[in-house]
């Protein structure tokens, strides 16, 4: 039983080995394409011994002045190019068979996904990142505005009790729907651009206002509520001792007419 155990526990080992060793080949393999797209502008260039080698040249002794960060800066771009220039030359270096088998797979892989991550970024990531980091701004915008107002109005209130949960999640909710909003009505108002700046300001201040009045009014209700339990708590304290305080003054009296009858 303890065999078979240790047999089938290999055996997934090496099940583990082997997926890990083929995604690290295909991360290596997808790097690599990348690397070569970015070096060759299209896969004639493989097959020609010229391949289009970078040109780009860096003079230091061209009598320019210029200050030591822009010296910095173009003497790293030199490098940069530089390096690039000798991967080129030793990709081109390689023997055309190699070249035809090995690195132009490799480049058609680059290119793919060259092509499409500009492609996403350009049609997609790029706005939708945009349209997000407006939303986390104005959130947090707004949770900053937030935290003022509410210590403007309970100075003594900690921060902690301020940023409750409701008062947050009713900020986040106003300000995912402020940016949902500024994404749909577009759609179907053309004249919304004009009266963009003037409808986004009137939704701030509406859900600043809603979330802030309704923290502030939460809080009358609970400071008044512990008022008046705290007077509640304090008249029947007194009542309380006045019932003690009458009940001794009574038996002091009835030990006193008890003596006197004696």
């Amino acid at each position: 039983m303890n065999a078979e155990h240790e047999k089938n526990v290999r055996t997934e080992d090496e099940k583990k080995r082997k997926k890990r060793a083929a995604a690290a080949a295909v991360a290596v393999g997808v790097s690599a394409g990348v690397v070569v797209g970015g070096l060759f502008s299209d896969p004639a260039a493989l097959v020609n011994d010229d391949g289009g080698a970078i040109t780009s040249v860096y003079d230091d002794d061209d009598g320019y002045g210029g200050d030591e960060e822009d010296e910095t800066t173009e003497s790293r771009a030199a490098e940069n190019v530089n390096r690039r220039e000798s991967v080129r030359q030793w990709i081109l270096r390689l023997p055309l068979w190699v070249r035809l088998l090995v690195i132009l797979p490799l480049w058609c892989v680059g290119w793919a996904v060259l092509t499409v991550g500009s492609a996403l970024w350009t049609a997609v990531l790029s706005p939708v990142l945009g349209k997000a980091l407006g939303w986390v701004l104005l959130a947090a915008a707004l949770l900053g505005a937030f935290v003022l107002a509410g210590k403007a109005i309970f100075p003594d209130m900690p921060l902690k009790k301020i940023l409750n949960r409701r008062s947050v999640t009713g900020l986040l909710i106003g300000a995912v729907s402020l940016g949902a909003a500024d994404i749909v009505v577009p759609a179907f108002w053309t004249g919304y651009p004009r009266f963009e700046a003037i409808l986004r300001a009137a939704g701030i201040l509406l859900v600043f206002g809603a979330v802030t009045v309704a923290f502030a009014v939460r809080e009358h209700r609970r400071r008044r509520a512990r008022a008046e339990a705290e007077a509640e708590a304090a008249a029947k304290a007194d009542y309380e001792e006045h019932l003690l305080t009458r009940r001794e003054i009574l038996a002091m009296a009835d030990s006193v007419s008890g003596r006197r009858l004696s």
